[in-house]
């Protein structure tokens, strides 16, 4: 292939191609014959294997050439050493940027230069069947829309960087059609892209900026190139921690921008500035109309001077978004409008209790749109995540929120459906859990939720964790019974049924646990409900409770329960309202599952959102204690559990 040359870098990692890390023979000779390119006695060295690779792009859909270089190098980063991913990686992905590039500006005689990275990157060689796939990339990608290339070698660069460096910068790309949804929210809300300044603080990949410039050049439509160049250089503005992304950033946006730059006549100024946005000082000069962008997620430690910036915001372990949420509240001007995509998590969670009281101070919270489906749009992605909009006053006259509440699906076109879940109000506690329907279906029992003031402390109940961590008592696991020995109630113990199965079947998972001196505390000597502490929003429940069983514990006096089980234990010196059969079957019907979700966007079920989930009083419970009291069929005890959410 004569249109590609290994460059003559300053480093040499590794000889091998990437054929060597992905395409086992097996797997080439499928491609091949699957279409009819070559017999398989082609497929012997590197530069036939590059040969298979080029003529197995899809010139009609450049999304199949996409996905199967987005394969390869995904498999030949892996592969890659641990101190020489993230150099090789960033090679890489320049050396597809350069191809794209070039496709993009091939049809204009006057082609800008490409951008210089913001820190020079020391230049390694790539074998030629790595730049092969780098130039397929880059040229599929040409033949789409800039913002969805953006994404899609956005993502793709995040997809070679080395694990550790993505998950611990919490770094994930915002796919176009959720980006086009909250630009539409944003204008909604009230934004003129004639007019508004605008800056995204955490801008890797041009998600954002690039989308926001296109809106503003055509709501500039009477203006000249040269004014409209000018007006996006003053009014538009990201920062960026990571200089490569910043680089992408400023690449991107001069594609979107090339033809407005080539009647200017000039080259467009750097619009990202490179800096840890949490610790810049941000001037009233640099106050926005509006902040917009998907920020890092992830847990993170603090330096004492951040913690000091952020600490009306914080509470327990900090998050990313969380710190970014508040930054952004310094961000953007009084009437301005925030519109950022997180997750749900501060929503409810306890550690974020003290962010929705900031929020409740000093935002409107305006619209909010919950994603339905993670898979397709985002990878490797745990937590369930939302659209929403917030305006910024200048003083509060009311803590009394409503807002618009949306569901969003996407559909195969690269397009979102939009359902309404209707208008909801936030809570006067402005600290308090906001609960709010994830879908349509949901928002009946919402409004019932909002009249409910019992919780589950009212009927005589507290939740706590099982208290076996059981990586910290390794020695005393065993798979045989010997003398004081108790059972280890593990979390497949509890059935999707809501059933009790004393088992031990998953990998390290011991039967018996030797009983110390010091390990009273370890034991449970009473029947309680069992409740699995992980599920996900895609599970048909999100509750799963069984009852521990007398019967087990007189024959066995105490059992140990593991640390991935709840357990829901009466209250000391409490008047139990509810008997644990009644409250097991009760948590594990569909409505209140449903209604958990509308409280919960995290994996974790966690006591601070069961503990606040508003229940019916247990005097309304009467009809279903009778029902589980004579073992009714298991479609009326669902039937009551909806009647008890959907008529209080």
């Amino acid at each position: 292939m004569s249109s590609i040359s290994s460059s003559s870098g300053k480093k040499v990692h590794s000889n091998l191609t990437i054929f060597d890390f992905y395409f086992p023979m097996s797997v080439a000779l499928q491609l091949a014959r699957k279409r009819k390119l070559m017999t398989s006695a082609l497929i012997r060295d590197s530069t036939s294997l590059e040969y298979v690779f080029t003529s197995l792009i899809d010139e009609k859909d450049p999304y199949k050439t996409l996905s199967t270089g987005r394969i390869m190098a995904k498999a030949w980063a892996k592969k890659l050493k641990d101190d020489e991913r993230l150099l090789d990686a960033q090679n890489f992905i320049q050396a597809t940027i350069r191809f794209y590039w070039n496709a993009v500006h091939n049809s204009s005689s006057k082609q800008t230069s490409l951008p210089a990275p913001y820190t020079p990157i020391e230049e390694v060689k790539l074998d030629n069947s790595v730049l092969a796939v780098a130039q397929a990339i880059g040229r599929a990608a040409s033949k789409l829309d800039v913002i969805t290339a953006s994404y899609q070698i956005g993502n793709l660069y995040t997809s070679v960087l080395p694990e550790s460096l993505r998950s611990g910068n919490g770094v994930f790309y915002t796919p176009p059609m959720l980006t086009t949804r909250l630009l539409d929210m944003s204008s909604s809300a009230g934004v003129n892209w004639s007019t508004a300044s605008v800056a995204d603080p955490a801008c890797g990949g041009g998600a954002f900026l690039a989308p926001v410039a296109l809106r503003m050049v055509d709501a500039l439509k009477d203006s000249d190139p040269l004014a409209k160049l000018k007006h996006i250089e003053t009014h538009l503005k990201g920062y960026e921690l990571d200089p490569f992304a910043a680089w992408l950033t400023q690449v991107f946006l001069e594609v979107a921008l090339k033809d407005i730059i080539i009647g200017a006549g000039r080259k467009m100024k750097s619009l990202v500035s490179v800096c840890n946005t949490l610790e810049y000082s941000f001037g009233l000069k640099e106050q926005f109309d509006l902040v917009i962008g998907n920020p890092p997620y992830g847990k993170v430690k603090l330096t004492e001077e951040i913690r000091e910036k952020f600490q009306l915001s914080l509470y327990g372990h900090p998050n990313l978004y969380g710190l970014f949420t508040h930054l952004a509240l310094g961000m953007v001007k009084s009437d301005g409008i925030i519109g950022f995509l997180t997750p749900t998590s501060f929503l409810s969670g306890e550690y974020f209790k003290k962010l929705r009281e900031l929020i409740r101070k000093q935002v409107l919270p305006m619209e909010m749109d919950f994603v339905s489906i993670r898979k397709d749009i985002f990878e490797d992605v745990l937590q369930e995540t939302m659209l929403a909009t917030y305006r910024k006053v200048s003083k509060r006259t009311a803590l009394v929120s409503t807002i618009c509440v949306n569901e969003i699906i996407a559909l195969p076109d690269g397009t979102i459906k939009r359902n309404d879940n209707g208008f909801c109000i936030l809570p006067e506690d402005i600290g308090a859990p906001w609960i709010l329907p994830r879908n349509p279906e949901q928002a009946t029992i919402v409004q019932s939720m909002c009249k409910m003031s019992s919780r589950l402390k009212d009927w005589g109940y507290k939740i706590s964790t099982g208290q076996l961590v059981w990586n910290r008592h390794k020695n005393q696991l065993k798979n045989q019974y010997s003398k004081g020995c108790y059972p280890i109630i593990w979390a497949e113990a509890v059935t999707r049924e809501g059933n009790f199965i004393l088992r031990a079947e998953k990998k390290n998972h011991s039967a018996w646990f030797q009983f110390e001196p010091g390990n009273d505390y370890l034991l449970t000597k009473n029947p309680c409900i069992l409740l699995q502490r992980t599920t996900s929003k895609e599970q048909d429940k999100r509750l799963i409770a069984a009852v521990l069983p007398q019967t087990l514990l007189d024959r066995k006096k105490a059992v140990i329960i593991e640390n991935h089980l709840n357990m829901i234990l009466p209250l000391p010196n409490a008047n139990v309202m509810v008997n644990l059969d009644v409250l097991s079957a009760f948590l594990n019907s569909k409505a209140v599952n449903d209604a958990f979700r509308t409280i919960s966007g995290s994996v974790a079920v966690s006591a601070y959102e069961l503990e606040a989930l508003p229940i019916p009083d247990a005097a309304q419970l009467i009809i279903l204690e009778a029902l589980i009291k004579t073992n009714a069929a298991h479609e009326l005890i669902e039937q009551e559990c909806l009647n008890l959410y959907t008529t209080y």
